[in-house]
């Protein structure tokens, strides 16, 4: 089996809008929300990860600051044990936003980069990535994160 560590950044604005993607697979259709960040690399810090990802995806130059998930889930069907890192992360330029690009793919998913609020996300009804973000992220904000579980255990896709 293999084991994907992927590390994720949590981008909030002024108004606690979350940084998104809005992904579509373009040969389903299958459309999902999710969080700039991806999969690491050889000799890659966590760290340098996210400032990579955030700057292929979304244009902008971002600082990691704190880790708030760990998540992982087993898909069967690609063999994969993946394991996510999400760090609460300052960006210095939100004028910069826009769409970016995934260099491991030849047609692009990415087809929107936005900030969103948690009543925006319900009522869009597309699924975000990993499902904390859905609900529970929200609860743990307003909390200021204490006092909450750092350890998301996802499904096991078969």
């Amino acid at each position: 089996m293999n084991l994907r560590p992927r590390a994720a950044a949590i981008i909030l604005n002024d108004q606690n809008e979350l940084l998104v993607l809005k992904q579509k697979n373009p040969h389903t259709g299958f459309e999902w929300w999710t969080l700039p960040g991806g999969g690491m690399e050889a000799e890659e810090s966590i760290i340098d990860t996210i400032v990579r990802e955030v700057k292929e995806e979304c244009h902008l130059n971002c600082r990691p600051i704190q880790l708030i998930y760990v998540s992982e889930h087993v898909d069967y069907t690609i063999n994969t044990h993946h394991l996510g890192m999400f760090f609460l992360t300052h960006i210095d330029n939100i004028e910069d936003l826009k769409v970016g690009y995934d260099p491991e793919v030849e047609e692009q998913y990415i087809k929107e980069c936005l900030f969103i609020s948690r009543n925006e996300l319900k009522k869009s009804g597309i699924p975000i990535y990993p499902p904390v973000f859905k609900n529970q992220f929200w609860k743990d904000l307003e909390n200021k994160f204490l006092n909450y579980e750092v350890y998301q255990k996802g499904e096991l896709l078969k």
